[in-house]
């Protein structure tokens, strides 16, 4: 074996001459370039404000029963969060319902004014009285305060039924009824 000078071997083997100068004298420039992390991390933090800002804070307020065809109207305005009734329709021979918050109240067919002659619906009078005991018990004023309810009524229930809900919903402080609509017109 010969006997060499010691000195820089990297690249000794390398057959290409300009990879081979590269690559043992270095080159302008390094192979590999540094990034700098900083700005695309503040680059991200305003693209997620951004897309935080610009997504709707309301969210979606109901929950769509598959029972309820709701009525449209072409005239309407975004609903503010409120506890909800909904009445929903009668399937062949199982009566429509009557539910507060998801919960089941009681059935339509019971809700009739030889029942109930002074349109006060009792259950739903409960149901009510207790909701409104644990609203006041929370600390915000403006939820305190709230005396909105939803109504979400398919098409095909009775409006006497919607008015005794109504009158019901007057009586125990729930004094400002809104409708959930599909916003259209009913062609």
């Amino acid at each position: 074996m010969a006997i060499h000078n010691p000195g820089p071997r990297a690249g000794h083997g390398i057959a290409l001459k300009s990879v081979a100068k590269h690559v043992t004298e270095g080159g302008a420039s390094g192979i590999f370039a540094t990034l700098n992390v900083v700005p695309m991390i503040d680059m991200f933090i305003i693209l997620v404000v951004f897309l935080v800002m610009q997504f709707s804070s309301s969210g979606e307020l109901l929950l769509m029963n598959p029972n309820i065809s709701m009525p449209k109207a072409s005239a309407s305005k975004e609903l503010e969060r409120a506890p909800m009734i909904a009445l929903t329709r009668a399937e062949g021979n199982k009566p429509g319902s009557l539910l507060f918050e998801g919960n089941m109240v009681l059935s339509l067919s019971d809700v009739n004014e030889v029942k109930y002659p002074s349109w006060d619906i009792k259950p739903l009078a409960e149901t009510l009285k207790k909701a409104w005991k644990l609203q006041q018990r929370n600390p915000d004023v403006k939820i305190r305060k709230n005396r909105k309810i939803i109504i979400q009524a398919d098409r095909s229930v009775p409006f006497g039924v919607i008015k005794m809900v109504m009158a019901t919903c007057g009586r125990n402080e729930y004094r400002e009824p809104n409708f959930a609509i599909m916003v259209g017109s009913d062609d």
